[in-house]
């Protein structure tokens, strides 16, 4: 396999950041009883680290995934609360309230999901090397 370029290192490791940014503030607001705002922050986070996990599957830098496949690879890669999330209308599940009782099992299944995707891409990283 071709070398991975530098800047799709720098925006994959990037990405990772942000999305334990995300995370990380999704807990916060567990923390402070607000589940509305933690799923709110944890959903973009996963769906990053979902696109993440296509782009370790299918380097673009080798060959692109047409536009219109991108949606369903990245769904295809959610975890099991998003992607049941996902078959509603994710507008309307991110909008209503959260109870942070309800919203605490998301927000642990992005931790894990974080986690387990940053051991992905540093392994990816270092079998560039």
């Amino acid at each position: 396999m071709p070398s991975v370029p530098t800047r799709w290192r720098h925006l994959v490791r990037d990405h990772l950041d942000a999305s334990a940014d995300r995370v990380a503030r999704a807990e916060r607001h567990l923390a402070d009883e607000d589940g509305t705002r933690a799923v709110q922050e944890a959903y973009p986070a996963v769906v990053t680290l979902s696109t993440i996990r296509v782009w370790l599957d299918a380097p673009p830098w080798v060959t692109a995934i047409a536009a219109d496949t991108m949606p369903r690879r990245v769904q295809q890669q959610l975890p099991g609360l998003f992607a049941a999330l996902t078959e509603l209308d994710v507008q309307h599940a991110l909008t209503r309230p959260w109870q942070a009782a309800d919203a605490r099992p998301y927000v642990e299944e992005a931790r894990t999901f974080l986690d387990d995707t940053r051991v992905l891409v540093d392994r990816w990283i270092e079998s560039d090397r």
